[in-house]
C-alpha cells in the first residue's frame, strides 16, 4: 500500500496540490509537526500489510467492511481506514486500532450523519475512495476531500443541469472532448466542500459556487494531483 503526502504546508487557492511519496513502512514521517492541512493519496491495490486487517478497526467499521459483496471492495475498504487509522494514530500518538471515530450531528437536520470527526481530539480528517485509491486528509479545521472519475460525456451533461448556474456556464463553455473532465473537477470541489460542511447534498447541488474563481465565505478550496483518469479536490475552512 503507498502513500503520498503533501510536499508543503502554505498552500494558494486552485493551486493544484502536488504530492511527495509516502511509504507506509516509514510512519515517522507522518508526525512531523503541520501548519495547513496534509494530504495522502493511497494506493489500494496491495491492500494492508497486516495478518489480521479488520483487528485494527472498530465494530462499526468491521460490519460495514463484512457487509461488502465484493471481495475487491472489502478489501479497499479495509484498506482505506486502516491507513486512514495510521495517519491519525501517527498524529494523536496512538496505536492506529486506539483512535476512536464518532459522526457530528448533521447541520441541516441535527440528525447523527454529519461529518467523520475524532471522537477526543480536534484533529480534522477526510477520506474518500474511488478507482483503487483513496484520498485522505488531516488539518486543524473541517476539511473535506473527493476523488472522482471523469463520467461519459451524456452523464456530466445531465447531472450539469444540478449544479450552480456559475458551474454550468463554465461547462457549457468548456470543448466538449474537455467537458467531462472539467465536471468531474467542478463535482470533486463540491463533493469535497460538502463533505467539510458535513450536510452531503441535503441542500442541493446548485447551492453554492465552487468553480474557478470561488469565493465562499470561510472556505478555501484547492485542486490535488491525481492519478490518470481521476480528479481530487480538497475544501478547508479558514481557521477563526
Amino acid at each position: 500500500m503507498t502513500t503520498t503526502c503533501l510536499s508543503r504546508e502554505t498552500l494558494t487557492p486552485l493551486t493544484p496540490l502536488t504530492p511527495r511519496t509516502y511509504r507506509s513502512d516509514r510512519p515517522a514521517d507522518l508526525v512531523q509537526p503541520f501548519t495547513g492541512p496534509r494530504l495522502w493519496i493511497v494506493n489500494l491495490a496491495a491492500g494492508p500489510a497486516e495478518a489480521n486487517p479488520l483487528a485494527l478497526l472498530d465494530a462499526k467499521e468491521r460490519a460495514k467492511a463484512t457487509a461488502f459483496r465484493s471481495p475487491l471492495d472489502r478489501a479497499h475498504y479495509t484498506a482505506s481506514h486502516i491507513a486512514l487509522r495510521r495517519i491519525l494514530g501517527a498524529h494523536l500518538g496512538r496505536a492506529p486500532q486506539d483512535v476512536r471515530l464518532a459522526q457530528d450531528d448533521c447541520p441541516v437536520c441535527d440528525g447523527g450523519h454529519g461529518r467523520p470527526v475524532v471522537a477526543d481530539s480536534s484533529l480534522q480528517f477526510s477520506l474518500s475512495r474511488r478507482a483503487g485509491y483513496c484520498l485522505i486528509a488531516v488539518a486543524r479545521t473541517a476539511v473535506g476531500v473527493d476523488l472522482e472519475v471523469a463520467p461519459e460525456l451524456e452523464v456530466a451533461d445531465e447531472l450539469a443541469t444540478t449544479l450552480h448556474p456559475g458551474e454550468r456556464a463554465l461547462l457549457e463553455s468548456a470543448p466538449p472532448d474537455r467537458r467531462a473532465a472539467a465536471f468531474a473537477r467542478i463535482w470533486a470541489r463540491k463533493e469535497a466542500y460538502l463533505k467539510g460542511l458535513g450536510t452531503g447534498l441535503a441542500m442541493g447541488a446548485a447551492h453554492d459556487y465552487v468553480g474557478e474563481d470561488a469565493d465562499v465565505p470561510d472556505w478555501r478550496f484547492h485542486d490535488v494531483a491525481a492519478p490518470a483518469g481521476l480528479a481530487a479536490a480538497l475544501a478547508i475552512k479558514e481557521p477563526v
